[in-house]
Order: structure tokens, then C-alpha cells, then sequence
């Protein structure tokens, strides 16, 4: 079917651009809105970044390495049995681990190399031949591996308390990840939508600038026609008046247009009002455009948010109602000692069982304000309680807002259908009134009014397309698993 001359040039001149310019695909613009625009990077990094933080508490289970070094040079003034010179130097190692079912094991090894003076008037000192001074050993090693084990008896019993305690942190941070992930997809279909909307308002300016530059030729030929005595003068005024209307709704497209350069702008970073790419149309947009829309709701990840966030409160309930608990704490330990000038002597007597320290003891504790606890307790099962109706409510606000999304889907397909087919009849009727025009059986001014009606037709179907691409993008939005 034919097309008005002035409407293909109005869609050409409103894409703003130099002829070499290529079209802006939505993708590519996307990737733009990924890659420079500073909203989504926040959403994307905090996202990234809470992530990560959800592991922090792993560290709690997790070995813990200590070694040490010491030397040490102490010089005194003679004085008994004391050593007035000594040379130590004293090293370590320990491994400590807390398990997640609650024991905690330590694994160490320690020497000491310590070489010293004997004070000299022990030499002077002979019993039996054999000076005193000579009893004192002057250099050994002495080794010390050890072994250790704490149990908790009651409060804690299997790691309970510190579990909660790791998973409260945990869920905290998955909850505030599932938000700024759902804020990043949140970006992208704002980010759809301003494409759409400049792609929209140009396609508009471009059909209003046709039905102004038609206007205006209906006004010039009808004022030939008054000053011809052909016409009445309210017959200028009535083609006056179809100007000044489509001027004004030029207008406001012009100024709607700019608006949404702004907005497209700001999403992919940049402070420029200009656009001067192509846009695909709208249509085009909408066939390129695939969602598989589940039947059931999505696992959004607003709801998925929700959930981890009632997570960290029970958790976080769970481990304050361990503060009601006495506490009972089993060691026991083992350590070997090894004591002889030479190193290799030590060592080998201290992993012997020769000489060994055991260690067997237990420690109870009991909170004396069990009230005040029991009431801490009470206060944080409220709070879950109250965060597993938020859930509720948050259930029921997807469900709901999935239902509705389906009927205003199947609305919008309703009206779509209605506009190609209203737009499609009246083309046809301004196609025949151009014929009839031809054959003199009608006026330009009748024809005009005629293709208005096509152009309007035109733009509340374009108004209907951007309502489904918005539609789509908006189930995109919930869909998002990232």
C-alpha cells in the first residue's frame, strides 16, 4: 500500500542522524547501559560484592595457622643459682580448628634452645669432687608437641550457637545480594523502556510532521480559495485552526522526545542531550523480542531476598535463645617434653610417652540474669515471626502482581490486535479518498482530515506496541536469575 511522501521523509529525518550513521540495535545498547551507565555497575558491584561477603564467615570453620619466634638475650648480676647470662631462643607452630558439630582442636609444636653462664662461684663449690656449678645444664633443647581438645557439653552442643551465628551473617549478605540483583535487572528494563520511549517519540514526531506540513497546504490552498471568493472565510479559519493544533502536538512530541534523550542518556552514562544514532522501530523491536513466560510464577529475586532475609532471623533468634543455657566446656590436652643438649635427643623423647602432661578438666558456666536473657530470646523470635508474614505478603504481592501481568498481557495482545486493525482501515479509506481526489470527487481538506485519522490511527498503535514491549521487558525483569 501506497505511503504519504512527506511521512516517509518525516521518518527518516527524525532519526536525528548523518546518513553513514548505523542503527542502535537494543542489544548493543544494552551493553552500552552494562558497560558505561553507573546505575547498573552499583547494582552489579554491590551484588558482586555481597556475594562474596556471604562467605566471610566459612573463616569461622576454617584452620587457623600461629607461629612464632622469640629471642631473647638476658644479662643479670650473679646471684644464686640464678643464670647470669642466658641465650634463648624460643619457636612455635599451632594448627587450631573449630568444627562445625562444635569441638575445637589444636595441634602445636615448641622447642627452646637455651644457652647460658653459670654463675662462677658455683664452681667454687666441690662435693664429691664435682663442682656445683657443673650441675646446671648450659645448653639444651627442650620440645614440647601438644595436643588439644575443647567440647562443648551444653550450650553449643554440636556447634549449634555458632552455626546460627554463621548463617545469620550468611543469609544477611545472600539476602542484600538477591536485592541489588534484583535492583541490576530492575536497571535493564528501565534501560529497555527508554529506548523504547525515544524510539517511540521519534516515530510520533515523525508522523505529526507530516499531518503539519499537510496542514499547512490545506491552509495555503483554502486561503487562495477565500481571496477567490471560491471559499468562506470561516473555511481559512477552520484550516488555521488544524495548523495551530498540529503545531502544538508537534510541539509537546518535540519536547516529550527530548525528555526521553535524557533518560536514554543517563542509563548508558552520559551527560549529552544528543542521540545521534538510529533506533530500530518499534516493530521491529517487537519481533525481535522473545520471553518464554513460565506458567507459574517466578522465583523473583525480590522474594528470593525476602526469604533469605527471614532466613537470618531465625538464625539470628536461634542463636540468642542459646544464651538461656548454661555452659559446659570439656578439655583435655596432651603434651610431650623433651629435654637434652642435642636436638635430636629432645625430639625424640617428647614424641615418646615417657614424659607426658596430661590434661583432663571442665569448666561450667551459668548466666545468673536468665530473665533478661529469656527476654533478649523472646525479642528475636518476634522478630521472626514478624519477618515470616513479610514473606507471606511478599508471596502473595508476586502471585498477585504475576496475575495481573498475565491479564494486562492478554489485554494489550486484545488491543494490539484492535489498532493494526483500526490502523489498516482507515489507511485504506485515505488511500480510496486519494483516489477520489484524483477524479476531483472530493477536497484536499477532506483528504487531510482523512489521513489525520491514519495518522492517529498510526500513533495510538505505536502507543500499544511500546505498552507490549514494556510488558515483556517487565517479565524479563522478573525472570532474571542473575
Amino acid at each position: 500500500m501506497k505511503k504519504p511522501l512527506g511521512l516517509i521523509i518525516g521518518l527518516y529525518l527524525s532519526a536525528g542522524m548523518a546518513p553513514a550513521q548505523g542503527v542502535l540495535t537494543l542489544e548493543d545498547y544494552l551493553g552500552q547501559v552494562k558497560g558505561q551507565g553507573p546505575n547498573y555497575q552499583s547494582a552489579r558491584d554491590a551484588a558482586e560484592g555481597y556475594e562474596k561477603q556471604s562467605h566471610q564467615q566459612d573463616l569461622t570453620y576454617s584452620p587457623v595457622l600461629v607461629a612464632g619466634y622469640n629471642h631473647m638475650d638476658d644479662t643479670e648480676q650473679p646471684n644464686g643459682f640464678s643464670y647470669p647470662h642466658t641465650l634463648a631462643d624460643t619457636m612455635g607452630v599451632s594448627i587450631t580448628d573449630l568444627l562445625p558439630f562444635g569441638p575445637t582442636v589444636s595441634v602445636g609444636y615448641a622447642f627452646t634452645n637455651l644457652n647460658a653462664l653459670v654463675n662462677p662461684e658455683l664452681n667454687q663449690i666441690v662435693i664429691d669432687g664435682v663442682s656445683l656449678g657443673s650441675v646446671f645444664p648450659t645448653s639444651y633443647y627442650q620440645i614440647a608437641p601438644v595436643v588439644s581438645l575443647s567440647v562443648p557439653l551444653f550450650k553449643d552442643f554440636g556447634g549449634v550457637q555458632t552455626s546460627a551465628g554463621v548463617k545469620m551473617v550468611q543469609y544477611q549478605m545472600e539476602s542484600a545480594a538477591n536485592s541489588a540483583a534484583f535492583q541490576g535487572a530492575g536497571v535493564l528494563y528501565q534501560a529497555k523502556v527508554a529506548y523504547w520511549n525515544l524510539a517511540l517519540a521519534r516515530q510520533q514526531i515523525a508522523i505529526l510532521q507530516d499531518t503539519l506540513d499537510r496542514s499547512q497546504k490545506i491552509w495555503e490552498w483554502t486561503n487562495r480559495r477565500v481571496a477567490r471568493n471560491l471559499a468562506d472565510p470561516p473555511d481559512a479559519l477552520q484550516a488555521e485552526a488544524s495548523v495551530r493544533l498540529a503545531e502544538l502536538n508537534l510541539d509537546q512530541a518535540e519536547e516529550t522526545e527530548k525528555s526521553a534523550r535524557l533518560a536514554f542518556n543517563r542509563f548508558r552514562g552520559t551527560h549529552d542531550g544528543e542521540v545521534p544514532e538510529q533506533l530500530q522501530t518499534l516493530d521491529d523491536s517487537l519481533a525481535a523480542l522473545k520471553v518464554d513466560v513460565p506458567d507459574a510464577p517466578p522465583d523473583r529475586l525480590d522474594l528470593k531476598a525476602t526469604q533469605k532475609s527471614a532466613d537470618s532471623q531465625k538464625a539470628t533468634y536461634d542463636q540468642a535463645a542459646q544464651n538461656v543455657y548454661p555452659d559446659i566446656n570439656l578439655n583435655a590436652s596432651w603434651r610431650g617434653n623433651g629435654f637434652d643438649p642435642t636436638f635430636g635427643e629432645a625430639d625424640g623423647t617428647a614424641w615418646g610417652f615417657n614424659y607426658p602432661t596430661w590434661n583432663v578438666g571442665a569448666q561450667f558456666t551459668l548466666p545468673l540474669d536468665l530473665f533478661t536473657a529469656q527476654r533478649v530470646a523472646e525479642g528475636y523470635q518476634r522478630n521472626y515471626e514478624s519477618s515470616l508474614l513479610g514473606l507471606k505478603d511478599k508471596q502473595l504481592e508476586v502471585d498477585q502482581d504475576w496475575q495481573d501481568w498475565k491479564q494486562r498481557m492478554a489485554d494489550v495482545d486484545k488491543r494490539l490486535a484492535m489498532t493494526a486493525e483500526i490502523e489498516e482501515i482507515q489507511e485504506t479509506k485515505a488511500d480510496q479518498e486519494r483516489q477520489r481526489l484524483e477524479y476531483g470527487r472530493t477536497t484536499e481538506f477532506q483528504l487531510l482530515s482523512f489521513e489525520n485519522d491514519y495518522n492517529a490511527a498510526r500513533l495510538n498503535h505505536l502507543s500499544v506496541v511500546a505498552e507490549k514491549l514494556g510488558l515483556l521487558a517487565e517479565a524479563q525483569w522478573w525472570l532474571a536469575a542473575e
